[in-house]
């Protein structure tokens, strides 16, 4: 059982157990194996890249995952689900990062893909509702959480995820946000940490009917509370920057790890009953402190269909991808390439490109919005190069860009390559060392040492983890 906890490093854990002694985490730590995985990737890490790295034992430019919402046809290499799979072993998959589209296993299972899917497929079907939520949530909340659910939409939702498996303690905890975020708008900034509530809720019904040999579940709930807040909550970081922690904004990360730590003593209850099974906990990297830069608002491009009509580049599907990203569909890979001048001439008076750090793979086009833009103005004039070629200027509200205000201002953490591995279980003998290992050793090492099943000769790593 692989239990995907985005982007936590040691050092979170460590001061989540400094308040929570008797945590599920703690007992963990105690009984299990604890690593620090390094990810050495050349390419600037990102979780769409790392996390298949850590899937597939590759590093980017072999696995090609450089982008969400990229065409999946572009991606390389095998992951661990496809040798488990083609081991003829069943699995269960719910989350991991570009892991669309879904499919069913042949040996049995189940799939729901990641909240940033380009369609709301799963399997077994009876899921779809819940995924198209979640991938209606992660579209208007990409940026902050300032959208609002619709009410029809949440009580269709509710009804069918109360049918499906969730529980009274996740029911209450929405229940209270909704309540929090009426009476203080800061709460807001946790929003996006409710998905992980019905998520799990539905991913243990899952693994409690089918059972798969290798069963995984991924949330980003605590990563993205930690970019933001970090400094609320780790008490040095007001001692070296110039920051006023928030006492609600302090409580946001620790309460993302509340709710992991719930979800892993219920795992870890699982464990022990069932002697022959292994739990691994991990992060593909991890994050630390950023100097801290005030951020109020900035540009968002929310409509990008109005952005590519005052091109003149007609239509492209939009994908999902986590701010300041922006990943765009064209009907073939020329198109993409010819869109890159014309969308990288988009500039304003005196600041620059509005749109930087482009890449291009298959049919999709991939690139940052100007997001550290604290004079940000909807009717700033800005410049482009039409497509038939003439110099247009127009303001950025006519491209489709919005000003927005960010819940919680600027970032206080980013990445770094440490990430966090610890496992519990058969087999597993009580390590606390914390010993540096290779990322790219640990999909060989599960398959292998743990499953039983020879490692593809594309996986660049080694079986040397779990002996």
């Amino acid at each position: 059982m692989l239990y995907e906890l985005n982007e936590v490093p040691w050092q979170v854990v460590d001061l989540y157990i400094a308040e929570r002694p008797r945590s599920n985490l703690a007992r963990l730590l105690v009984a299990g194996l604890s690593q620090t995985t390094v990810d050495d990737d050349p390419v600037p890490l990102q979780p769409w890249r790392t996390w298949p790295t850590f899937h597939t034992s590759q590093f980017t430019d072999e696995h090609n995952s450089f982008e969400l919402g990229q065409d999946p046809a572009t991606f390389r290499g095998v992951t661990i689900w496809d040798a488990v799979e083609a081991a003829g072993r069943s699995v269960g998959l719910f989350g991991p990062l570009q892991s669309w589209p879904a499919r069913a296993f042949a040996a049995g299972g189940f799939f729901v893909p990641d909240t940033f899917s380009h369609t709301a497929e799963t399997f077994p079907a009876g899921l779809r509702r819940f995924q198209q939520f979640n991938i209606t949530m992660t579209r208007e909340n990409t940026f902050s959480s300032h959208v609002d659910p619709g009410s029809r939409q949440l009580l269709t939702t509710g009804v069918d995820l109360l049918r499906r498996g969730l529980t009274p303690s996740s029911f209450a905890a929405l229940s209270a946000q909704l309540v929090n975020e009426r009476r203080d708008g800061r709460y807001r900034g946790q929003r996006s940490t409710m998905q992980v509530l019905p998520s799990f809720d539905l991913y243990w019904r899952l693994h409690l009917q089918h059972q798969p040999d290798l069963s995984v579940f991924f949330t980003n709930h605590v990563a993205g509370m930690m970019h933001r807040y970090w400094g609320d909550w780790v008490p040095e970081y007001a001692a070296t920057e110039d920051y006023v922690p928030d006492p609600v904004f302090r409580r946001f990360v620790p309460t993302a790890m509340d709710m992991a730590d719930r979800q892993l003593g219920r795992i870890r209850a699982y464990v022990d009953r069932h002697p022959g099974t292994v739990l691994v906990v991990a992060a593909s990297m991890g994050q630390g402190p950023i100097p801290y830069r005030h951020l109020d608002h900035t540009f968002v491009l929310e409509a990008p269909d109005r952005l590519l009509d005052q091109l003149g580049l007609g239509t492209a599907e939009a994908g999902l991808a986590m701010y300041p990203r922006i990943s765009l569909a064209f009907d073939s890979a020329a198109g993409a390439e010819a869109a890159v001048a014309i969308i990288g001439s988009v500039e304003g008076d005196g600041c620059g490109p509005m749109f930087r750090d482009f890449t291009v793979n298959g049919r999709t086009v991939s690139f940052e919005i100007n997001f550290d833009r604290p004079d940000a103005k909807a009717d700033e004039k800005l410049s482009f190069l039409h497509r038939d070629g003439v110099r247009v200027t127009l303001e950025a509200s006519d491209l489709g860009i919005a000003v927005r205000r960010r819940t919680g201002g600027g970032n206080t953490a980013y990445h770094i390559p440490e990430g966090m591995l610890l496992a519990y279980g058969a087999g597993i003998a009580a390590d606390s060392s914390r010993r540096r290992v290779d990322i790219l050793d640990v999909a060989p090492s599960l398959l292998a040492n743990v499953l039983g099943v020879e490692p593809p000769s594309s996986m660049r790593g080694t079986a040397s983890l779990f002996n």
